[in-house]
């Protein structure tokens, strides 16, 4: 089997010849140009052609975000100008003033946008230590609501935000995929209008204030944006793509039980039945502490649990989680980030670590092995090597 058709029968129920095996190497890959550090034979390879070479899939789940500013530009909005999404989307009536100033932690993106109902001022920035570190999505130093005042002109953007689907890029990712996993077509990384607002374009404890002190304009907001969400749910849908990626970053702590059933489950119910009339499945990003969340999971229709981290990363291991699942949910990563830094994780461990996990799992159904969240910048590729021909050997 290749590893698509390993990851679809996964994600199906079905049992494939060995568990695919899907590693992020994006983060990694990006330090290590940036470090110096890409081993010789990798030099002036992608990162997808350093996967192939391993022997392992090529992952394609959360867009190439990349540090690219230009790309990044809505970034304060929570939204991305890249190719390979199903849609791109221009500002209407609004003005976007760009510049840039020095803040404590490096030169900020300063993005103002000018309605005809009000202004509002965004700023972003990659530090130093989040490039070291292979990041490739800025952190947002000032969000666009702060006060009452800047909902209406954020409602203004949204909705005469103009939606234009296109294929084209994401064809092409599909391309370079080919064979050896799948192609997501990435919607966006919140479930709906609501969970947009309180991860997007709030500070979280600011957006559960304003819930208590005016609930109106965050019901308003959320009106006023559901068009474009419905545009871009639909881009995914029309596409070819086999799974849709909405929503993600979700934690029992932040997104509690309560508020997940009130204002993210419905979103994800609505859209996976959408999804599931066109033959499609839905992924979404679970790499939080799920233990409160998975009933709710379960009643939402949701057919992949992206990036879930099982302990030490959060509390529970993967077993409790494939359990919890109840063989209705594919579980895409399961391996901790942590077992590939030596200064985390001894040789030792790693590699009984390792072993008994294929030795469980190595031929499961509903599991895609990947690293939880991601290989990240400090990971000894020595031990992404030993898996790769653990995991092979297994076919």
């Amino acid at each position: 089997m290749t590893e698509r058709e390993r990851a679809l029968a996964a994600v199906q129920g079905k049992t494939p010849d060995r568990t695919p095996w899907v590693p992020r190497l994006d983060f990694w890959y990006r330090a290590a140009l940036r470090k110096g550090t890409m081993p010789e034979k990798w030099r002036g390879l992608t990162v997808e052609q350093i996967a192939v070479d391993l022997g392992a899939g090529i992952y394609a789940t959360n867009p190439d975000y990349s540090a690219d500013v230009t790309g990044q530009i809505d970034r304060a909005l929570g939204l991305w100008h890249i190719d390979t999404i199903t849609y791109d989307f221009e500002l209407q009536g609004v003005e976007r003033r760009v510049s840039k100033r020095p803040s404590k932690n490096g030169i900020e993106t300063a993005v103002e946008y000018v309605t005809p109902v009000g202004t509002v001022q965004t700023a972003f920035l990659f530090t130093e230590e989040m490039l070291d570190a292979g990041a490739s999505i800025s952190w947002v130093s000032e969000v666009p609501i702060r006060k009452p005042a800047d909902f209406e002109p954020v409602g203004y953007i949204f909705e005469h935000m103009k939606v234009i689907p296109r294929q084209e890029g994401y064809l092409a990712l599909r391309k370079t995929v080919g064979e050896h996993g799948i192609a997501m077509a990435f919607v966006l990384g919140t479930a709906g209008p609501m969970h947009h607002i309180m991860k997007e374009l709030m500070f979280t404890e600011e957006f559960y204030y304003a819930m208590s002190d005016y609930p109106e304009k965050i019901y308003r907001l959320a009106e006023q944006m559901e068009p474009f969400y419905e545009a871009i749910r639909q881009s995914a849908l029309d596409s070819v793509a086999e799974v849709a990626y909405i929503g993600g970053n979700y934690d029992d702590s932040i997104t509690p039980p309560p508020v997940f059933r009130k204002h993210i489950l419905p979103d994800l119910q609505r859209y996976a039945q959408r999804l599931h009339q066109r033959g499609k499945y839905l992924l979404t990003h679970t790499d939080g502490e799920n233990r409160r969340l998975i009933p709710m999971y379960l009643e939402s229709g949701l057919d992949i649990a992206d990036s879930v981290c099982p302990y030490p990363m959060t509390r529970m291991t993967l077993e409790e989680v494939l359990a919890a699942f109840k063989d209705r949910i594919t579980v895409w990563g399961g391996i901790p980030s942590t077992q590939l830094c030596p200064s985390s994780t001894t040789e030792e461990e790693f590699r009984r670590y390792t072993d008994e996990l294929l030795k469980r799992h190595g031929h499961a159904n509903r599991l895609v092995l990947a690293v939880s969240d991601m290989v990240t910048a400090d990971a000894e590729m020595d031990r992404i090597r030993y898996l790769c021909d653990k995991i092979n050997a297994l076919a």
